[in-house]
């Protein structure tokens, strides 16, 4: 019999600022492999991020083995996407499944004339990458252009998977009144506090 792996990735809600990539791993394993561990591997667009102090408390469920780019809403204005890596340790059993919650964040698009399109962008994205990796001490290198696994055993990968989320989108009309009311919050409370 030969291990098979097999992932559906969801997002639940489907939509909001707030939802959560949830792959559900199916997984069938040969009786003698031994202490198998499930890596999964996420590529984030840019209109999202994640929270790392939040997936840190999520140990109970995996262990988060480090991220790239911004992962932070407050971080550099590079439009660039995050990486995330997370390890679980699967039960003994031979057969069974897994399910995965990763929460991320959706932060506003470019804010666009309200008169001329559409006040949210849909933005697509893949699922996990899952890499299933049998052995005592499984490594997980991860190098620039794609993790590798170094292991005595690994199974198959996911194939790509389509999500979509709506994101919304400033309106370039209401900035002024925004940055205003912003400045106004911001001394307000500095002035309470001193």
């Amino acid at each position: 019999m030969a291990s098979k792996l097999s992932t559906n990735s969801t997002l639940d809600p489907a939509y909001g600022s707030h939802p959560s990539i949830i792959p559900d791993i199916h997984i069938s394993l040969h009786p003698r492999i031994a202490t198998p561990h499930l890596f999964l591997h996420y590529e984030l667009p840019p209109l999202l991020f994640v929270d790392p102090y939040e997936l840190e408390m999520r140990d109970a469920e995996y262990q988060l083995l480090g991220t790239r780019g911004r992962v932070n809403e407050g971080e550099e204005e590079e439009a660039i996407g995050v990486e995330v890596v997370i390890q679980r340790k699967l039960p003994t059993e031979t057969t069974g499944s897994a399910r995965v919650q990763l929460p991320v964040h959706v932060r506003y698009g470019e804010p666009v004339a309200s008169s001329t399109s559409k006040p949210y962008i849909i933005q697509e994205f893949s699922g996990p990458t899952v890499v299933l990796a049998c052995g005592k001490n499984p490594n997980f290198y991860w190098l620039p252009s794609q993790p590798r696994l170094g292991a005595r055993r690994s199974a198959a990968q996911s194939p790509e998977q389509s999500l979509a989320i709506s994101a919304p989108l400033g309106n370039t009309l209401d900035l002024p009144t925004v940055e205003l009311g912003t400045t106004a919050v911001v001394l307000a409370c500095f002035a309470w506090v001193s």
